[in-house]
């Protein structure tokens, strides 16, 4: 039986990796939707017409933006070279995914 040394060294860095790659997007998601929840911005533009539906897309659209910069540029940086003998469209859509869940987590927190 052949044991690989990579797989064990990354199964205990990536998650570190993962965690470190996206804190900048959450920390900045949290902390605007916390603002606009303490300056009543959402009230104010739902005063003005602006539906619920709206507002929760425009949060989406713009976390959909940014990650998808952070997975594009993590794919670059460490995708191709750390991942080579994976499928680089899994590692691209993995980079990816893992930041759409995290707008999931931040609407639950």
């Amino acid at each position: 039986m052949l044991k690989d040394p990579f797989t064990f060294m990354l199964g205990i860095i990536a998650p570190y990796f993962f965690m470190l790659m996206y804190i900048p997007l959450l920390y900045r998601t949290t902390y605007r939707i916390v603002q606009e929840k303490e300056l009543r911005v959402r009230e104010i533009m739902r005063m003005m017409g602006m539906r619920e539906l709206s507002y929760w897309l425009s949060w989406f659209l713009y976390l959909t933006v940014i990650n998808t910069c952070i997975a594009i540029s993590a794919f670059f940086f460490a995708g191709l070279w750390i991942f080579t003998y994976s499928s680089p469209t899994l590692v691209g859509l993995m980079f990816w995914l893992y930041g759409q869940s995290l707008f999931g987590m931040i609407l639950f927190i």
